[in-house]
């Protein structure tokens, strides 16, 4: 029997079939698209866009679960985008990085002149 080759890029922990509805949230929350989940592992998941758009580089995915009502909510990486394909990484919300300082600082209201 011939041996099977090597996947290009091995997964940490294994993919699970899965068709749950979830939701790309960012812009802290004010922008929010439905996916399905196609397939899950301990360390990300695959999605399907109910939508084509660009996924930005980091979002928040809140997994809906139908049978008990319960949401989770991960932080999430993208890792490659194929049309309305995406393969999305689960990471620590510590490994985000902040708003750079001058950046925050353009974003603050100017006080009311007069």
């Amino acid at each position: 029997m011939p041996d099977e080759p090597a996947p290009a890029t091995p997964r940490r922990s294994q993919r699970i079939k899965t068709l749950k509805s979830g939701r790309i949230e960012f812009n802290g929350t004010f922008s929010t698209f439905d996916v399905t989940i196609k397939e899950m592992s301990e360390t990300g998941a695959k999605l399907k866009l109910s939508t084509t758009f660009v996924v930005p580089p980091t979002f928040q995915l809140l997994i809906l679960n139908t049978n008990t009502g319960i949401s989770e909510r991960r932080s999430c990486e993208t890792r490659w985008q194929r049309g309305d394909l995406v393969g999305a990484r689960f990471i620590d919300p510590s490994e985000i990085a902040p708003a750079s300082p001058a950046r925050a600082a353009t974003l603050r209201r100017q006080p009311p002149q007069g």
